[in-house]
């Protein structure tokens, strides 16, 4: 990850930190009152945490005093945030000499944890590091030859436009990563580029014709609109079942039979057991019944 922490400022790096810890702990409360000696507090697993941003390494008397004020509130852990990784003689005082001290366990999260977490929470990592972000749109388009979609020199969309659009594409990726119960990663961005690219034939997706950057705006909102509404395979599976079952008693179908059904179709006499493609298939049968009965005289 081309990320440098070091670059933001002290104010910077707690927000940041504190953005992270929002996405990783649904009951993290973000502090910045003094003498506390807290940035940030869960309920949820009673762990207390702390930003420093030293120039060269923590204060050893600066991070004792703050655990001893962290050890009167209902401290069950500590975690000291870092913008490096620390030391190893101040990661061996801390676990040595400090921790002895204390009850509850003490951790440093340094420049490895928290890219763990900016990568983990790409939405966070976009409004901090833009040019990371950025850096990414362009390796996705690096060595694209043209193609007959691009626009002349001159005619294609503008920079605000084309942001527009790459937010548009960004957010569909990260939606549709949640929709499968995970976080985004490159290659659900770099798909959503790619049939973007795909569609309009163009080598880089900031070669659009400025005259089309309506038209492309409705295909992204159309798109995203399309995501929301669509199922899970879960959801697809339960809709499956509960209107089998349904139908199975409205038409009044013994169990035997409807068992002999669901056998002579997939070979199977349990939904349960059946993948989404063979559920669709006996759901769609038992519509077939249902009309067939309703239409009888």
């Amino acid at each position: 990850m081309r990320i440098n922490l070091l670059i933001l400022s002290e104010k910077s790096f707690e927000e940041l930190c504190q953005a992270l810890l929002r996405e990783e702990f649904p009951r993290f409360e973000a502090f910045s009152p003094p003498g506390l000696g807290m940035d940030g507090y869960d309920r949820q697993t009673g762990t207390v945490f702390q930003c420093y941003f030293p120039e060269r390494e923590a204060r050893k008397d600066k991070v004792a005093a703050d655990i001893e004020k962290a050890s009167r509130q209902d401290c069950k852990r500590f975690v000291l945030l870092l913008p490096k990784n620390p030391t190893a003689p101040f990661d061996r005082w801390l676990r040595n000499d400090l921790q002895p001290r204390f009850t509850f366990p003490l951790e440093i999260w340094g420049k490895t944890e928290i890219f763990k977490l900016l990568r983990d929470h790409p939405k966070v990592r976009a409004s901090y590091f833009p040019s990371e972000v950025e850096g990414l749109v362009k390796q996705i388009a690096r060595g694209k030859v043209p193609r007959t979609g691009d626009a002349a020199p001159g005619e294609e969309i503008s920079p605000e436009e084309a942001g527009e659009l790459r937010q548009m594409m960004a957010r569909t990726a990260e939606e549709e990563a949640e929709r499968r119960r995970r976080k985004p990663i490159g290659t659900d961005y770099s798909r959503e580029f790619g049939e973007f690219k795909a569609h309009y034939n163009l080598s880089s997706y900031d070669r659009l014709p400025k005259h089309k950057f309506a038209e492309a705006r409705r295909y992204l909102e159309t798109k995203m609109f399309a995501g929301r509404n669509r199922e899970t395979r879960r959801q697809e599976r339960n809709r499956c079942i509960k209107g089998v079952h349904a139908i199975q008693r409205k038409l009044g179908i013994p169990d035997p039979l409807y068992r002999q059904v669901l056998f002579t179709i997939t070979g199977k006499e349990s939904l349960a057991d059946m993948d989404n493609e063979q559920l669709r298939k006996v759901f769609k049968h038992f519509q077939q019944l249902q009309g067939e009965a309703a239409a009888a005289p």
